[in-house]
């Protein structure tokens, strides 16, 4: 596992944003925290350190109208978590390609998120 620095605050979400992989449509866990450059899941199966992904954040209407946020991440560390007899894993992942647009929605969620 890599030892990062984190140079930006991670907001943590009051909400519920579903994580897929965008190539498999595969259910990958849910949104913990996010910022401009990373976030983190958590998952109930394991991702791959060092793996590529293309993800799909389905996102609550009440947070933002767009529906869905599409990024590629690179994922940098994974541990795992035994909490009550469930075995769950986290996930940190560095975006390394999101569009303009997915910025802004970013953007938007974190301001929404420093004003509740």
């Amino acid at each position: 596992m890599q030892n990062n620095k984190r140079h930006l605050t991670r907001h943590e979400l009051n909400a519920s944003i579903d994580v897929w992989d965008a190539q498999s449509d595969e259910h990958l866990g849910r949104l913990a925290n996010i910022h401009a450059q990373g976030l983190m899941l958590l998952s109930d199966s394991a991702l791959v350190e060092e793996k590529l992904y293309s993800l799909r954040l389905t996102l609550p209407q009440s947070l933002v109208d767009t529906g869905e946020l599409m990024l590629a991440v690179d994922c940098l560390w994974v541990k795992s978590s035994e909490v009550e007899d469930e075995s769950r894993h986290w996930a940190g992942c560095q975006i390394i390609d999101v569009s303009n647009e997915g910025l802004a929605v970013i953007e938007l969620i974190l301001s929404r998120l420093r004003r509740s």
